[in-house]
């Protein structure tokens, strides 16, 4: 039976966490890129639009936003124009949005973080995991990583990207992470200190409960 979020044990949690840590993305290793994602964002969002450019491409083409399609990263100049033209309104709704161990955001703050990543490119108008990601590194505590797997995980895989889809995850997310905070001391011992976050943690048990199934059929 699959693993998910109704079924996962402490154990699967543990070696998903690990899993994570030891698995790559395109040949880099995931803590790598972890790291140089912190680095692109360690100071908040970038001041000018090259330094915004630089951030979304990152998050596109490296960090996975885009994922198999690569010619979306076409699209940003315009998601780092369109930011940019509202920077200091994007930054501060960004940042003033809740921990989420506190409150979801709300439809219309993701709405409007969402807008500049709603263009039409390879028949797709939603880039829902590039805005995720994009959002996390700006305020982790808030915004977790929406993808494909942690999607399947959640069990909400097939859902039309859209605000209700990302505001439905992070009650899902919530709900899930809340259910099982005495875990927490046991999935920092295996993360050995690489979670800049909670949010980041269960990610990875989000996530790497797919990893650790591709490393045992690898």
């Amino acid at each position: 039976m699959p693993v998910d979020f109704r079924t996962v044990t402490i154990e699967v949690a543990i070696n998903a966490v690990q899993a994570y840590n030891s698995g790559s993305y395109r040949g880099f290793k995931n803590l790598h890129l972890d790291r140089c994602a912190r680095h692109v964002f360690h100071a908040g969002l970038a001041p000018t639009l090259e330094g915004i450019l630089e951030q979304v491409r990152f998050i596109g083409k490296d960090y996975g936003g885009v994922a198999g399609f690569q010619a979306a990263l076409s699209l940003a100049p315009a998601i780092a124009h369109e930011i940019y033209a509202v920077r200091d309104r994007y930054e501060s709704l960004v940042q003033a949005a809740p921990p989420l161990s506190c409150s979801p955001s709300s439809d219309k703050v993701v709405a409007e973080l969402y807008a500049p990543f709603v263009k039409l490119a390879h028949d797709k108008r939603n880039w829902q995991v590039w805005a995720a990601k994009f959002w996390h590194f700006l305020n982790p505590d808030a915004f977790p990583i929406e993808d494909s797997r942690v999607d399947t995980f959640l069990g909400l895989a097939g859902r039309a990207n859209s605000v209700q889809k990302y505001v439905g995850f992070l009650h899902r997310f919530r709900e899930f992470a809340m259910a099982h905070q005495s875990w927490l001391p046991l999935l920092r011992k295996a993360d050995g200190g690489y979670s800049w976050c909670e949010n980041k943690l269960w990610d990875k048990v989000c996530y790497g409960v797919v990893e650790l199934k591709n490393v045992r059929t690898s």
